[in-house]
């Protein structure tokens, strides 16, 4: 094989690559125009959501709602959400179970943020309010972010896990849940922090990265054109 015909064929593979390279760029763009609008209606919900607290017996509770119940936190099981970070400090959220009065499913409540010791094998002592209690905060879905690996059971409390499954829990628990988790508006925990925000990067991030994404489709587009072109041209001059 000529040089001429090894360089010829070297450019149909670059060509035949990019070709298919091409809808996964798009594929992307379009996946962050979705998530754009995913996070344009979480804020809109937010901004929209009750400023009069209902019972978690209300039959139009929706993401954000804010509630205000009375109930009892289960004492002896309880968790900690592993891997959070605040201003650059790892930690744990605590997340407890509730069963609200008049109600046979438990609730799981996220407490907030508590920092963690450099021993990992040190974890924090909560201690949570006994009796009857009345909480009040904000229902928001479980979300399911990226995590470092499958948590593992332990046979003592408090679990350390990796995320809020509620699947998971209600088979590891033997419990029915209600499909929310409320994020508390007033301290249940002193030494918690209840800083939060419902969307960790707002819609015009996602648009600008979906720019991007398209922007790279463009490029791509015009170099395999500009090569098709040269390719022609060059056998139109043999």
């Amino acid at each position: 094989m000529s040089k001429v015909q090894s360089a010829r064929r070297f450019k149909w593979m670059l060509i035949v690559m990019g070709i298919f390279v091409l809808p996964g760029l798009l594929a992307l763009g379009i996946w962050q125009l979705g998530r754009a609008e995913e996070k344009q209606v979480l804020m809109q919900q937010w901004q929209d959501s009750d400023e009069v607290a209902k019972g978690l017996n209300h039959p139009s509770l929706q993401p954000f709602s804010l509630i205000r119940h009375q109930g009892v936190f289960e004492q002896e099981r309880w968790f900690l959400l592993d891997n959070r970070t605040r201003q650059g400090k790892v930690g744990y959220e605590i997340v407890a179970l509730f069963l609200p009065q008049g109600s046979e499913r438990h609730i799981v409540v996220n407490l907030g943020w508590v920092a963690a010791d450099q021993d990992r094998r040190i974890l924090p002592e909560i201690e949570l309010p006994n009796g009857v209690v009345t909480i009040q905060g904000r229902l928001t879905e479980a979300s399911q972010p990226l995590v470092l690996g499958e948590s593992q059971w332990q046979p003592t409390w408090p679990q350390r896990i990796q995320r809020i499954e509620l699947d998971g829990l209600e088979q590891q628990l033997g419990l029915t849940l209600m499909p929310w988790v409320i994020r508390p508006d007033e301290p249940v925990l002193p030494e918690a922090d209840l800083s939060w925000s419902p969307a960790v990067m707002l819609p015009e991030k996602h648009q600008a990265y979906a720019v991007q994404w398209f922007a790279m489709a463009g490029v791509l587009v015009l170099l395999i054109g500009w090569n098709l072109l040269r390719m022609r041209r060059e056998e139109a001059g043999t």
